[in-house]
């Protein structure tokens, strides 16, 4: 099989070992790559009594298909591991020039095991593979680590991933960064990174793979990065802020911890056209893309000029809407703060919002705060608790940094109602109270637990994200607010990103004109397979179905997929187009026992012997 070279490299942090080992082609087939190869090494090697902080936990760093291929969008890379927010399998993914780099030096992955018994990071080439000190750089912030290796390494085309001081301090929801602008931030890889003493990952190569048919590539790359330059005017003017306006008149906002419909006052000064002109945001694109989504900003704070990366949809949505906070400035702040800790800014707006209301209903005092009016709104006390919980300062900030589910368990007072999780995963920018498959998506991902990123059917129904291929040509107007079809199009979906993620590639280019045929194209040209669109929806319904043997195996039962929010099911918006739209417990119940059966699962949600022999994954996973 072209486009991959069948093999990984193997880090024995506890014995000092790096080797190397063949992967045959049968693994990619079923699995592409990415987190789909991840989440495979995952089902060989960690059973159920290996815990996620555990040495015996693995972490993966795995590249796809589409890296090294000159296709705007294609640089999507991951890590997977068994995550210590929902304990169960997780993964997160993030863009830049890492994933093509480490494709360069020859593997298609890295499997971590052990632990360091020093800080250590990994400098590995297409010639060399090493373990180095890292003790210099553990409690540096990840800004510093990644501007202070490539100096020090001092050579040219040198990549890093590597965490901060959250991810040292093991904070549940810490992620790994890359570029000081890109970072893989969901479900505590970064948590599972600072656990080995891993503190980076530096790479450097110029290995080019080699594909079936690099002329049809050519031909491919230049007709789809010419359309999509042309249809991303949006993306490219005002990155992910554009969603700020259309997400609040349909009602997919999280604002003040779930309660309210709309915030037009708030909108208006946190997304665009506001975001752009007040900040200076210029595009930032990864490398090959021709849409540039990142943003360059410049912001202040308490007299200093600060130029950085700018906050995406989901940061300034969690952080500004979320926790009421309109001030652009200090969500700026806030958002620096949380990628020099590496902290995923969904989770942290989530248990800041948390925090919040229990303040506002006494089930924190200010006593616990040590001080801090932890009130809506509150930009300076915001950008404050970022600082403790990153560093892990105070017991509060500490608990934080556990998750909204263990931190509002350790409260009680009737915290937990408003502790807007499933499965220990805090819920994203997006409610199912605005397209109810939104709510289906979330109760049964596989891959990490609840997610929009993994599962996002609300995206035909809020943006008009249309899957013709796969069977959604069109966003049916009665399909939104009701159960209709959405055991059918909340698996599509979910198989969708399967297949891109896996691949390496941005789901954002859907929202520029990229389609799924694009994918297909693209992939029979470096793999020389010729296959069908059937096939490879077969290879992400297959990725799916192997997530959820990990999910059975770590625990997760039908009672896990069942326990959605209640504030999300039955707490009605007043304000929106998604006033007084409500999914209810009953509805989502019988969705989900319609969604097992479409999928091939028993009715406790464990997929049949059947089902698992047609994908090929019974009675053995390759």
């Amino acid at each position: 099989m072209k486009g991959v070279w069948n093999r990984i490299l193997r880090v024995d942090l506890t014995k000092k070992k790096i080797t190397t080992e063949e992967v045959p082609d049968i693994v990619y087939e079923y699995f592409l790559g990415g987190p789909g190869l991840g989440h495979r090494f995952l089902y060989h090697e960690v059973p159920a009594d290996v815990g996620p902080f555990d040495p015996g936990n693995r972490l993966i760093f795995a590249t796809g298909i589409f890296h090294g291929i000159a296709q705007t969008g294609a640089g999507k890379w991951s890590v997977i591991a068994r995550n210590p927010l929902s304990n169960i399998n997780g993964e997160a993914a993030a863009t830049g020039s890492f994933g093509i780099t480490l494709k360069r030096t020859g593997y298609d992955a890295i499997v971590f095991q052990g632990k360091a018994e020093k800080p250590t990071y990994l400098w590995l080439t297409e010639d060399t593979a090493e373990l180095r000190d890292a003790s210099y750089l553990w409690g540096k912030d990840s800004y510093y680590t990644n501007d202070t290796l490539i100096k020090d390494i001092g050579e040219q085309g040198v990549q890093v991933a590597c965490i901060g001081q959250g991810a040292e301090r093991l904070v549940r929801y810490s992620c790994i960064g890359h570029e000081n602008r890109s970072y893989a931030s969901r479900t505590g890889m970064g948590g599972v990174m600072g656990s080995k003493n891993l503190k980076a990952v530096a790479v450097k190569g110029s290995k080019e793979v080699e594909y079936a048919d690099p002329d049809r590539l050519a031909e491919l790359n230049k007709e789809i990065n010419k359309r999509v330059y042309e249809s991303g005017v949006n993306l490219r003017t005002h990155g992910t802020a554009f969603a700020a306006v259309p997400f609040n008149e349909r009602g997919n906002l999280p604002i003040k911890n779930w309660q309210l419909g709309s915030w037009d006052e708030g909108v208006k000064l946190i997304g665009a056209p506001r975001y752009t002109e007040y900040l200076k945001a210029k595009p930032w694109p990864c490398l090959y893309c021709v849409v540039g989504c990142h943003r360059k900003i410049t912001y202040r704070w308490k007299g200093e000029t600060i130029n950085s990366v700018g906050p995406e949809y989901e940061t300034f949505a969690m952080l500004g809407f979320n926790c009421m906070v309109d001030d652009l400035d200090a969500i700026c702040k806030a958002n620096d703060l949380a990628n020099m800790y590496t902290l995923d800014t969904i989770s942290l707006g989530s248990v800041l919002a948390w925090a919040m209301e229990s303040y506002e209903k006494g089930a924190i005092t200010k006593e616990d705060t040590e001080g801090l009016e932890l009130t809506w709104g509150n930009a300076e006390a915001m950008v404050e608790m970022v600082r403790r919980i990153g560093l892990r300062e105070t017991k509060l900030g500490w608990l934080l940094g556990e998750g909204v589910k263990r931190a509002s368990e350790a409260i009680g007072k009737g915290s937990e109602a408003w502790a807007i999780q499933q499965k220990g995963n805090e819920i994203a920018a997006h409610d199912p109270r605005a397209a109810f498959v939104a709510g289906l998506a979330y109760c049964t991902d596989s891959s990490r637990g609840p997610c929009h990123e993994r599962g996002n059917p609300q995206h035909l129904f809020i943006v008009n994200l249309v899957l013709p291929e796969l069977g959604k040509p069109t966003a049916p107007p009665d399909e939104r607010w009701s159960w209709k079809n959405a055991e059918v199009t909340t698996a599509i979906y979910q198989d969708w990103n399967n297949i891109v993620n896996s691949l390496g590639h941005c789901k954002f280019m859907f929202f520029a004109n990229y389609t799924m045929t694009d994918i297909l194209n693209t992939f029979n040209a470096a793999t020389g397979l010729n296959w069908s669109m059937q096939q490879l929806r077969k290879a992400g319904e297959r990725i799916y179905h192997l997530c959820r043997l990990l999910n059975i195996r770590y625990g997760i039962t039908k009672k896990d997929d069942l326990a959605h929010p209640r504030r999300l099911l039955e707490e009605p918006k007043t304000t929106s187009e998604s006033a007084y739209k409500l999914p209810t417990v009953e509805g989502i119940t019988k969705a989900i026992e319609a969604y097992y059966k479409h999928r091939g699962m028993d009715e406790n949600g464990v997929p049949t012997k059947e089902k698992l022999s047609e994908l090929g994954l019974y009675p053995n996973v390759p």
